[in-house]
């Protein structure tokens, strides 16, 4: 127990060392002459246009103003992050499972054992990291999650494009979740000493500090977010597949690419024993892949218990901490009742997706760079000298 209690403490310095005061300091002090940018989740701007009134779109033309206006020189969406996320862990999922692929240098070997968790929740991470040891570990996926990979290329990418160092760059964050903060202080994620991500704002945080503006029409509406896959900037969209991101869907439709399988799949969801544990299962290419969603620590424990029986039949499961997922995060503006979550989460799926696209032109030969791992915390370990 008393390890617990400085487990907690730790981790609240760490999130109150990511606050609003945090940010402002930096901006009129410690990091005045940086370049700041900014990478806004679909998750927040859902969230924020639901407070409003206003529309996807609407919401993030007028974010991007706001920050612009504060002089934020690069705003980027973490949707691209997914994108590159999706691609990445359809091929680790696809070598994991032993499937031949047309072209042999996009197959991904991380020794992740089956099934394969999702790693893209800081909150079932770190949930997995202090009670779960390499049984389950040895599951988690490798590749990064979408803030992660933002935090891993938009600093390099600005640094080209500014003509400025990679520790001359300033990135903030606006997620769903609070967690999000202790995952961007993991030691795993900076370079040369400097944070990838330097600070993480809750959808409620970056409310405060540009709800008023963001509740304004600008005169000149911006007509994409920044990109760092292209010059030709990144669409207001959404992953598809559910508000969570979209992961088990989505690397099945990257997968069934990158195995040039050209037939439309039938992904269809079948609730379980609740409405946020899903199952479902896809032929392609000769090969059956069964799929599932579990939102909750309940459904998480649920899946855990059934991996140590011997008895998950999943080959991919994609797993976050909140009852509801991501567009019901701890950080997110806070609901009035179940019909605000909803209207939150139409808001999210309403919004076009495109076409699934290939990220392979940024990480290609880079995607060790975008992998990490997981240790179990040992709870001999001082909590805080220890390394999130």
């Amino acid at each position: 127990k008393q390890w617990y209690q400085r487990r907690v403490r730790a981790e609240t310095v760490l999130i109150e060392s990511q606050s609003v005061g945090t940010l402002q300091r930096a901006r009129t002090e410690t990091h005045r002459n940086h370049v700041f940018v900014a990478t806004v989740s679909p998750q927040a701007v859902s969230s924020i246009a639901h407070k409003l009134g206003t529309s996807f779109e609407t919401t993030c033309q007028n974010l991007i103003t706001a920050l612009r206006q504060d002089g934020y020189k690069y705003v980027f969406s973490s949707v691209e992050g997914n994108e590159i996320c999706h691609e990445l862990g359809a091929r680790e999922l696809l070598s994991c499972c032993s499937v031949q692929l047309p072209n042999a240098s996009s197959i991904l070997q991380t020794n992740v054992k089956k099934p394969v968790l999702a790693s893209a929740c800081p909150g079932w991470i770190c949930y997995a990291e202090k009670t779960q040891g390499s049984a389950i570990l040895d599951h988690i996926s490798r590749v990064r999650s979408p803030q992660s990979i933002m935090g891993a290329v938009v600093k390099s990418c600005v640094a080209a494009r500014a003509h400025v160092q990679s520790s001359d760059v300033y990135h903030v964050t606006i997620m769903p979740c609070y967690d999000k903060k202790l995952e961007a202080s993991r030691a795993d994620f900076t370079s040369q000493g400097v944070p990838e991500t330097d600070l993480v704002l809750s959808t409620a945080e970056a409310f405060e500090l540009w709800g008023s503006v963001a509740s304004e029409s600008p005169e000149s509406r911006p007509a994409s977010f920044d990109s760092v896959l292209s010059d030709d900037g990144f669409p207001f969209k959404t992953p598809p597949g559910g508000g969570s991101g979209g992961f088990a869907e989505q690397i099945l439709h990257h997968a069934a690419r990158l195995l040039h399988y050209n037939h439309p799949l039938d992904i269809s969801f079948k609730q379980l024993r609740n409405k946020d544990l899903l199952e479902a299962s896809v032929q392609m290419a000769g090969t059956e892949f069964k799929v599932a969603k579990a939102y909750g620590f309940r459904n998480i424990q649920n899946v855990i218990q059934k991996m140590k029986h011997g008895r998950c039949k999943y080959d991919y499961v994609e797993l976050m901490a909140c009852p509801g997922g991501c567009l019901n995060g701890g950080g997110q503006i806070k609901l009035e009742d179940g019909a605000g979550l909803e209207s939150v989460r139409q808001i999210y799926e309403e919004v076009g997706s495109g076409e699934v696209r290939s990220a392979i032109g940024v990480v290609e030969g880079k995607e060790q760079a975008l992998l990490t791992g997981y240790k179990a915390v040992e709870k001999t370990a001082s909590a805080l000298s220890t390394q999130w």
